[in-house]
């Protein structure tokens, strides 16, 4: 494994922060689906805001420097609607909650073509690995990703597989690997593998402190769970969540019943009619 220099991870003027705007969660899903059309896993113009994604229990972070959007990746927590993997993996997903812990998934990860190569999902990876780990006490981090990423989640971010490779029918039969990071585990590994191992001399940093040690690096103040542990609650107000419904055409006959049941329990004030959002 190549060493890790401390310019990989040097962000000086990208701000690292979960999406919390109308114009940010669009950003997101326009680098999302951009992402997804240059890999020919969608066709142009055939992608769908998911419902999910706008859940209290959805958190969507993003690298962002100005008004650009750099990078996005979301942690999805385990609620009514399930989790978007388990479309395909569905006896791994219910294998890990019969062992009564707390799941969630990472999911709809994208990055700037020009910026694939540095270290800027390995940033925004890591804020949202510390979200999971401190605010939201999750077990169970899984993730579906294509078999060629396998080295990288496993060798690197100490991910294992969980279950066989699937198809995706939906996603132009795109090939799907389950994997699955025990979080309370996982520090003792950082620690054995990583402690001194992947460090750059000159700034003293290695990978475990990268990971472990107290960071200000991120901006986790947008959602109230930040400041203060209550019943689940998002950093998108209503009247975001209606913007978005507009702008991409949600309309309630297009949803499942359980997605608009979710919206209407999680955003009360939100008004869905057969004419839109209001």
């Amino acid at each position: 494994m190549r060493r890790i220099r401390a310019s990989d991870i040097s962000f000086p003027d990208v701000t690292f922060k979960i999406v919390s705007t109308e114009e940010e969660m669009a950003g997101a899903f326009a680098l999302l689906e951009d992402s997804y059309v240059r890999r020919g896993i969608v066709a142009e113009g055939q992608m769908r805001l998911q419902v999910i994604s706008l859940l209290p229990s959805t958190t969507t972070f993003i690298a962002k420097k100005g008004d650009q959007i750099l990078a996005t990746v979301s942690l999805i927590e385990d609620s009514d609607l399930g989790l978007p993997m388990e479309k395909v993996h569905g006896p791994e997903v219910a294998g890990v909650r019969q062992l009564f812990r707390k799941v969630a998934e990472v999911g709809a990860l994208a990055v700037r073509p020009d910026l694939r190569r540095t270290g800027l999902s390995i940033m925004l990876y890591n804020m949202m690995y510390r979200w999971a780990r401190y605010w939201r006490h999750v077990d169970d981090l899984l993730i579906a990703v294509h078999p060629s990423a396998r080295f990288f989640y496993s060798n690197l971010l100490l991910f294992r597989p969980l279950g066989r490779v699937q198809n995706y029918a939906g996603l132009r039969g795109a090939a799907s690997l389950p994997m699955r990071l025990d979080i309370p585990g996982v520090q003792m590994r950082f620690h054995r593998i990583y402690r001194g191992r992947i460090v750059d001399r000159g700034s003293g940093l290695d990978f475990y402190d990268f990971f472990c040690a107290p960071s200000d690096r991120f901006d986790f103040s947008a959602h109230p769970e930040f400041r203060r542990q209550a019943a689940i609650a998002g950093p998108l107000e209503d009247r975001a969540v209606s913007g978005l419904l507009r702008r991409f055409a949600l309309r309630p006959e297009a949803m499942e019943d359980q997605e608009a049941a979710a919206l209407r329990r999680h955003f009360p004030a939100l008004s869905l009619s057969m004419d839109g959002a209001a």
